[in-house]
């Protein structure tokens, strides 16, 4: 198994309570989603590969992160951590964009001629950014 963890069984040792990390301090997304229950259900699970709880929220419990900045706070480290760690990483993702549910899904249509630039003042009618000033994000800006 690439992670080797070891740890999650001797880990186990130790009661809910012991073992909870204290984020009463954090400002991220897992912060706000880890209750006492969802890790008491996930703390003994791993993928596959041998990822663990404590492995998708090291990263928040090491960053507490900064009062104006919402950070995500957990990673998922492999495609099977989406299934198994699901309670968790569901809300997070819900919380991080929006209010996107597991249910919903992203619509992709590449037909071109489907775009539409929105109602931002000094857009072109055509959307053509030929001879125009484009900026990085997707829109179309007239210079003057």
């Amino acid at each position: 198994m690439p992670f080797g963890n070891t740890h999650n069984n001797f880990k186990l040792n130790y009661s809910l309570d012991d073992e909870f990390p204290d984020l009463s301090q954090h400002n991220n997304h897992m912060a706000k989603a880890l209750t006492k229950e969802i890790y008491a259900k996930l703390r003994d699970k791993q993928t596959p590969t041998g990822y663990t709880l404590d492995d998708v929220i090291q990263t928040g419990v090491d960053n507490p992160g900064h009062p104006f900045i919402m950070t995500v706070g957990c990673v998922a480290g492999d495609e099977e951590s989406y299934d198994v760690f699901k309670d968790l990483l569901d809300p997070v993702i819900s919380d991080r964009h929006g209010g996107y549910k597991a249910t919903d899904k992203h619509r992709t249509d590449l037909n071109h001629e489907n775009l539409k630039c929105g109602d931002t003042a000094g857009l072109t009618e055509s959307c053509s950014p030929v001879g125009l000033g484009f900026e990085s994000r997707l829109g179309c800006l007239v210079m003057d």
